[in-house]
């Protein structure tokens, strides 16, 4: 083809002049009429006023983390005098702004400036040194298959910020330090910070077949993949599937959030949390992954939180609890999970001032202690530990099987013990034991401080400590216990 040179220069000086005055870069599509004229299409883009700040009240979660929210990271307002570009840079904010349904490839071509967004000589590799924000009402993709995007290493403080929907397939995602030319890692409690994902008012997408590392500090909304609830709505019918989550202030958080999937997973290493859906999340499913090595609780609902299941999880060798509900979650259930390796307070089921849930068809073993079931001493409102059913659970080689603390009426049964080196139930601060169904083999129930009230029925003839037989088929058999033991066996009868 042959360019004239009059309408050459023209053209390049025009791109001169707009690269070194302009604030915001424009996707534009070329069209032609009738007679190969060249026509400009509009880039598409809404003319919503920016969304205030929003300061929420502060809330603290069971072991004193703050979960207050910062200022709403919202849309920026329209360009003085047009609409909003579909693809712009806003040089004030250092942010790219998604404004129209768009991919990673769009803007590679409407970025070409690289100290915004540069490709690295690996081919998909790139180095993004900005904000990147998803307005209300859009979908954005990230992708290996379409974008040829393999990874992206995002610098300083910068993250993604989204509102609309985010498509997230086969990428890898991390902070970056160019001058270590490496992630950047975090301190023990969170003090650097780096690169983040803020989903808190995002409208559904996934994440799936990716690795997400390396992001996030101790700062709401930035602590890794975080849903945390705003004024302007919670996130909702988000997913996270086969992928890698490690080295994260937290991997996930949520509040508010609904509909969410977290399932086939890899989560390890991360510093807080692996899995902290919280404030009210409901109607969530964390199934098939596997938690490891993090180095706080591997998965907590806490706050209100209902409707949660966790289910067929491998939950290993983490410095909290395995799998936990606290503070008023209720009406949840914990079930076919395989749990190992959790020592000390370290919990491989945990249930703490929640009510009325289920937990079934969990296998537990290598641990100090199984499933605790408790409070604090001074009740609170977020209620007792109350009305929760624990039955059909198998444990193995672990030291006490079954603790409950200041809690009280929850129903025990069915319970299946290998190897228990202590106790197979300890009750302690006046707690109560209502053990239904059972069958009892040289089983050790122990009451440690207060008044601790064990109740056995419809659990055929038992003998204790073998002298009293009582067929609590027919009547119950209730006795308290202050640092005392009784041993327990059904009669063969």
């Amino acid at each position: 083809m042959i360019v004239y040179k009059p309408f050459f220069i023209i053209a390049l000086t025009s791109v001169l002049i707009f690269s070194m005055t302009g604030t915001s870069y424009q996707q534009v599509e070329l069209f032609f009429d009738e007679d190969g004229v060249i026509m400009e299409e509009e880039g598409e883009g809404g003319d919503a006023a920016p969304e205030e700040g929003i300061e929420e009240e502060e809330v603290t979660d069971e072991e004193g983390v703050t979960i207050e929210e910062e200022e709403e990271e919202g849309d920026a307002a329209p360009e003085e005098g047009g609409e909003e570009p579909c693809i712009g840079y806003e040089a004030g904010e250092n942010t790219i702004a998604i404004n129209c349904d768009a991919s990673f490839r769009d803007v590679i071509r409407t970025i070409p400036d690289p100290e915004i967004l540069e490709e690295e000589d690996e081919e998909g590799q790139y180095l993004l040194n900005a904000n990147l924000r998803v307005s209300d009402g859009v979908t954005f993709a990230m992708t290996s298959a379409e974008d040829g995007l393999q990874y992206l290493k995002i610098m300083g403080e910068n993250g993604i910020i989204v509102h609309g929907r985010i498509e997230i397939s086969g990428v890898i995602i991390t902070s970056w330090d160019p001058e270590t030319d490496l992630p950047i890692s975090q301190t023990a409690n969170g003090t650097v910070p780096r690169a983040y994902m803020n989903f808190r008012v995002s409208e559904g997408g996934f994440i799936e077949d990716s690795e997400v590392a390396y992001l996030g500090y101790a700062q709401p909304p930035r602590r890794g993949i975080d849903l945390g609830e705003s004024t302007y709505g919670p996130s909702h019918d988000f997913a996270i599937r086969n992928s890698s989550i490690h080295d994260n202030w937290m991997g996930f958080y949520s509040a508010g959030s609904y509909n969410i999937i977290i399932d086939g997973n890899e989560f390890f290493n991360n510093i807080r949390y692996a899995i902290d859906p919280h404030t009210a999340t409901h109607n969530m499913t964390v199934s098939n992954n596997k938690i490891y090595n993090n180095n706080g609780i591997a998965v907590i609902c806490s706050l209100n939180c209902y409707d949660v299941i966790f289910e067929e999880n491998e939950v290993y060798n983490n410095a909290g609890s395995g799998l936990m509900f606290s503070r008023a979650t209720h009406d949840s259930t914990i079930r076919n999970n395989v749990i190992y390796n959790q020592y000390g307070s370290a919990y491989p089921i945990s249930i703490s001032e929640s009510q009325n849930n289920e937990i079934y068809g969990n296998t537990i073993s290598s641990s100090t202690t199984g499933i605790s079931v408790h409070n604090p001493l001074q009740l609170d409102e977020d209620g007792m530990s109350s009305g929760n059913r624990i039955y059909d659970n198998t444990f193995d080689g672990v030291q006490n099987a079954i603790r409950a603390v200041a809690s009280n009426d929850n129903i025990f049964s069915d319970n299946t013990f290998a190897n228990v080196t202590d106790f197979h139930y300890i009750m302690t601060s006046d707690a109560s034991m209502n053990i239904e169904d059972q069958t009892f083999n040289m089983t050790n129930v122990r009451g440690v401080t207060g008044a601790n009230t064990l109740s056995i029925r419809n659990s055929g003839t038992i003998i204790i400590d073998n002298t009293l037989n009582h067929d609590t088929d027919i009547e119950p058999y209730t006795q308290l216990l202050t640092g005392q033991t009784v041993n327990i066996n059904s009669s063969d009868d």
